[in-house]
């Protein structure tokens, strides 16, 4: 009897399918890329004041205004891990060494904004492999040509780490004396 109910509960928990991630935190996998996107608030936010701020920015190359937002490259963000209170022991070693970049576009609405970065790529050292040309994000961080991301990946020191500093390098930091 024990025989046939441990025969039972491993055929249910092999042929029960778990679920795949394919999103963390403000990541999301689309025709098989990943793409950040976060909307943040900001009171009276213009394209002449996003304009203005991002062109003060040292990775922010190629800046356009279009009629329905911004468009910019970005280039070679780092992850400060010190900053967000992670220890170098806890983070990985290509969120350490890595050199993050993207295209980037952002709509403006009523109070808000909302950065979707494209085409993201990396450069840095990932354990077993030292990435010196810019290569596709996508193709580290998925399985299954680029339908999932990978577990490795969906974990606070790693595209938590990222997504924190993409908001602080991307959210428009100004003080109202400024405008």
């Amino acid at each position: 009897m024990k025989k046939l109910l441990l025969l039972l509960l491993i055929s249910t928990v092999s042929t029960t399918s778990y679920p795949q991630a394919t999103a963390y935190a403000n990541f999301k996998l689309a025709e098989q890329e990943i793409i950040y996107q976060k909307v943040f608030e900001k009171d009276s936010i213009t394209s002449a004041k996003l304009e203005a701020y991002y062109k003060t920015l040292p990775y922010v190359t190629n800046l356009e205004v279009k009629q329905d937002g911004i468009q910019f490259d970005l280039n070679d963000i780092t992850v400060d891990y010190k900053k967000f209170q992670f220890s170098q022991v806890n983070t990985p070693l290509i969120i350490q060494t890595g050199k993050y970049s993207g295209k980037v576009s952002i709509s403006i609405k009523d109070g808000k904004y909302r950065v979707t970065i494209k085409s993201l790529q990396l450069t840095g050292n990932i354990v077993y492999k030292m990435i010196t040309e810019k290569d596709n994000l996508t193709r580290y961080a998925t399985k299954n040509s680029g339908t999932v991301l990978a577990e490795d990946w969906c974990r606070p020191n790693m595209l938590g780490l990222l997504d924190k500093a993409f908001a602080d390098k991307l959210e428009c930091k100004s003080s109202e004396d400024e405008w």
